[in-house]
């Protein structure tokens, strides 16, 4: 089963993220921060929205580095942290290529690895 870390401060967006990939059979653990001494590390695929990232890119940028690859959920597929993730989606439309995308990212996770 994929196991994936979903990070989101809003916990209605949280809860609707969590029910939608649990649905289609992902193992889900949900986080509001991306304080790495509150995370386990092993997932194969990481879903944050933007709003967590906080002002320090470099913070960020190594977070999406050590929970690789992240699925970055924004306002604007141009996000200052598109560059550091493996996919950027724009919300709030995300259903199917969501999924789309954490399984791409998986796949090319398990062909590198």
């Amino acid at each position: 089963m994929t196991r994936l870390l979903v990070i989101a401060a809003d916990a209605d967006l949280r809860r609707s993220l969590q029910f939608a990939l649990e649905a289609e059979g992902f193992a889900v653990t949900c986080r509001t921060g991306i304080g790495a001494h509150e995370i386990p590390a092993h997932f194969d695929c990481t879903v944050v929205d933007h709003h967590v990232a906080g002002p320090d890119r470099r913070t960020a940028a190594a977070f999406f580095d050590a929970f690789a690859p992240v699925i970055l959920l924004a306002n604007t597929t141009e996000h200052p942290l598109s560059p550091f993730a493996y996919r950027t989606l724009q919300k709030p439309q995300l259903g199917p290529a969501l999924s789309a995308a954490i399984h791409a990212a998986v796949a090319q996770r398990a062909t590198t690895t």
